[in-house]
């Protein structure tokens, strides 16, 4: 695999897609329950002649995850959006219906609310789509003027969501795979990696192995939803993920030139975590990982490492055997899931972000109804999945989504012309519906650097084929809708990039700058303190390898964004291996009477500066001088080398800042 920034300068269109369509253990199974759920529905829709048969198929896609727990979360969800969407539509009714400068005024405030919710709400899934709903029902009046027809069809959407959304976890529940095996299964997967790395001399993608295990953290929390047992094993599971995350932290400065005994070792302590959390049974642990003798055969300078990467496996193994007396443990069940984030009322990006979504779904409302032009409708929809954070974040889903609408029109009108006027049941519908359905959530269950695309030709595949109960040989209504999400993308694109545009590399720099902070908060505490500031590195060098990834997309819009994005992204492999020798140095105690202040105060001052000068977007300070405390340490204390290797580190850092 190639080296992250290797692949963000220059990654070829073939080689990425390769990368992202590739089969991995469950995928298979998860396209396989995406395409029957969606032949069901389709026959269900068909059957009942249930309105709106293309939402229903596409509710699928939406509600599917990779494993119960998400599904399940996802389709509760929804079903509660849209009781209270239809409930307050109907109320909206009452006195908007006959009035329409009533109307707009309604419409704007649902979406900013849904908008500002999605953003400052842990609930904020739901209400957004609420408030998607709302506000799309609401523009259902300027095509059914009777009030009694639309009520009913409004009723109907309470349907239209729930029979997919059922329907998908039922099939979930029934076939879908637990969320427990499948952290269990990825968790072993980065092991054995880790192992083979140990083993051999090869390059390795550090960063995506990092954002892997980072994502098992919420994946396990998400599990104890479903099985009760695991909320007593909370925190031993914590600590695990927390001791795999810091291992694979540390790899960053695993050296060519380790002794080749001292790697073997190595290699096998992590192949003995694998077979402990692979085991039903509590597995004996040994201690240490390292014996005297290997210790004494590390060269100086790479002993200090060697022992925190031992230390690391050494805990790592501990915890794991502890998961197995979590019961007799007091109960460790995380705290209470607070309802705002932290800056929902003083961030001014949340309402900025909010505004700017509202004003691109009202232009695309009034534009599609000033040309009196219903059928480009599907604007408004765009306008509110579009919408993302940052410029890069948007553009890159306006990319996915327009090459996505693109591909599933094309799909659609293939079918419309020579497909659809040869069928003459239900039957031979639904299995048209299984193979493109089945094309399409392959794709969606890609990365996120693809897998909205796969949710795009399924949503415009859908709309050319499914918008009637007869076979369509009309491609009117596909040029229209196709048309709607062009132009919704062009009108989100304009408002985005002209009222307050966010720039993703503002967003990269500040991850940084808190990886910087958590840094020094590391270096402050031993190795056994909370796990709260090796975790917050972790996530935010996570958070900035997924923002270079879509700074590129900044390009097209704001030109002068490409030029100085290479920075980025040697701060950010700089401060991956000032994460892994924070680690090292917090692995050593000092001795008895001293603290780690002593001998890194410097140091932290410098983390300090450099976290500021990042989110400043300046250039890192200059290298402190190295401490006279490391003059009076033996040079052979892992003390001594730990501190030598920080403020190593640190010149490096200092030295390759633009």
């Amino acid at each position: 695999m190639k080296p992250f920034t290797e692949n963000l300068r220059r990654q070829p269109l073939l080689s990425f897609l390769r990368d992202e369509l590739a089969p991995y253990q469950g995928r298979g199974a998860t396209t396989l329950r995406i395409t029957v759920c969606c032949m069901v529905t389709v026959a269900i829709a068909m059957l009942f002649r249930i309105p709106l048969p293309t939402y229903m198929a596409y509710i699928v896609f939406q509600a599917s995850g990779a494993e119960m727990a998400t599904t399940l979360v996802t389709a509760i969800g929804g079903i509660v959006a849209v009781t209270l969407a239809v409930g307050l539509t109907l109320l909206f009714y009452v006195f908007d219906a006959a009035e329409p400068a009533l109307r707009l005024p309604l419409m704007a405030a649902s979406a900013f609310l849904g908008m500002y919710s999605l953003r400052v709400l842990t609930l904020g899934p739901i209400t957004f789509l609420a408030s998607f709903v709302l506000v799309l029902s609401q523009t259902l009046i300027d095509d059914i003027p009777s009030l009694e027809q639309l009520t009913r069809l409004v009723l109907w959407l309470w349907v239209i969501v729930t029979v997919p959304a059922v329907v998908t976890l039922l099939a979930n529940l029934a076939t879908g795979q637990s969320a427990t095996t499948l952290t269990r299964q990825k968790a072993l997967g980065l092991l054995d990696r880790a192992s083979a790395a140990l083993r051999e001399n090869h390059p390795i993608d550090v960063g995506a192995w990092q954002a892997e295990a980072v994502e098992l953290i919420a994946l396990r929390q998400r599990a104890s939803m479903l099985d009760s047992s695991l909320r007593s094993r909370a925190a031993a599971d914590t600590r695990s993920l927390s001791g795999l995350i810091d291992l694979l932290t540390l790899m960053p400065l695993l050296s060519a030139d380790m002794p080749s005994g001292v790697r073997q070792a190595l290699a096998e302590a992590c192949a003995r975590c694998g077979q402990a959390l692979a085991s039903p049974v509590a597995v004996p642990t040994r201690h240490p990982t390292l014996s005297a003798a290997m210790v004494a055969s590390i060269p100086v300078g790479q002993r200090a490492f060697a022992m925190a990467m031992s230390d690391t496996l050494d805990r790592l193994a501990k915890t794991i055997a502890d998961r197995w007396h979590a019961e007799a443990m007091p109960d460790a069940t995380p705290g209470k899931r607070k309802l705002f984030v932290p800056d929902a009322f003083t961030n001014p990006e949340h309402v900025r972000f909010a505004l700017k979504a509202t004003l691109a779904v009202m232009m695309a409302y009034l534009t599609y109804t000033l040309l009196d032009w219903p059928g480009i409708r599907t604007a408004v929809t765009t306008c509110f999945f579009v919408a993302m954070g940052s410029v890069g974040e948007t553009v890159h889903k306006l990319t996915l989504r327009i090459t996505g609408a693109v591909i599933g029109g094309l799909a659609a009108a293939f079918c419309i012309v020579f497909v659809l006027p040869s069928m003459t049941d239900i039957g031979q519908l639904c299995l048209v519906i299984g193979v493109f359905a089945a094309v399409f959530a392959w794709i969606s269950t890609s990365t996120d650097r693809l897998a909205y695309a796969g949710l795009q030709m399924a949503f415009a595949f859908f709309l050319g084929v499914l918008h009637d109960y007869a076979p369509s040989t009309e491609l009117v209504e596909l040029r229209d809708r196709v048309a709607g999400i062009i132009l919704g993308n062009i009108i989100i694109s304009l408002v985005f990039t002209s009222l307050w545009p966010s720039s993703t590399r503002d967003a990269i720099r500040s991850a940084l700058s808190r990886a910087m902070r958590a840094i020094g908060h590391v270096i402050q505490n031993p190795i056994a303190a909370p796990t709260d500031a090796r975790l917050q590195a972790a996530m935010s060098l996570v958070n900035a390898r997924r923002l270079l990834s879509l700074a590129i997309f900044e390009s097209p819009v704001l030109p002068a964004q490409l030029a100085a994005r290479e920075p980025e992204v040697a701060v950010l492999a700089n401060t991956r291996r000032l994460a892994a020798a924070a680690l090292v140095v917090s692995s050593v105690q000092p001795p008895s009477g001293a603290t780690h202040d002593e001998g890194t105060g410097e140091a932290l001052a410098w983390l300090d500066a450099a976290a500021t000068r990042i989110e400043q977007g300046e250039p890192l300070p200059s290298a402190p001088r190295r401490h006279p405390a490391l003059a009076h340490t033996s040079p052979e204390s892992a003390l001594h080398e730990a501190r030598n290797l920080l403020q190593t580190e640190i010149e490096h850092a200092a030295a390759n800042a633009v």
